[in-house]
């Protein structure tokens, strides 16, 4: 879990693309989902470094895409990428109240269609 909420944009675009490269190389996470950090941000809170805006298609999944752990990314997930007071609010409250200082909006090929 990231700890410093004081990351610039440009640290969380390069921590993004590290774990983008490592999604893509491997066949697992090394992410921390461990029961120590799911206590720590119950207590502690959470401290995401990148807020990612996403589609909602069950097969977009940013923790995976960029190995990312328990309270790392603040995930808005909303299908088509269409914002509006409520994706807005949490974007606003994402990086007021908690720090974060990168927007990713992210997009994928063929929502919603299946691909044999």
């Amino acid at each position: 879990m990231s700890t410093n909420v004081s990351y610039t944009a440009n640290e969380a675009v390069s921590k993004l693309k590290k774990g983008n490269l490592n999604y893509i190389s491997a066949n697992r996470n090394d992410g921390d989902v461990s029961s120590a950090v799911r206590l720590k941000t119950c207590v502690e809170g959470q401290k995401p470094y990148a807020i990612i805006i996403t589609c909602s298609d069950s097969r977009v999944i940013p923790e995976s895409i960029f190995s990312a752990g328990i309270g790392d990314l603040f995930v808005i997930r909303v299908a088509g990428n269409v914002i509006d007071n409520h994706q807005l609010g949490s974007i606003e409250y994402a990086a007021e109240h908690l720090g974060c200082r990168l927007i990713l909006v992210m997009g994928h090929n063929h929502c919603g269609q299946w691909m044999p």
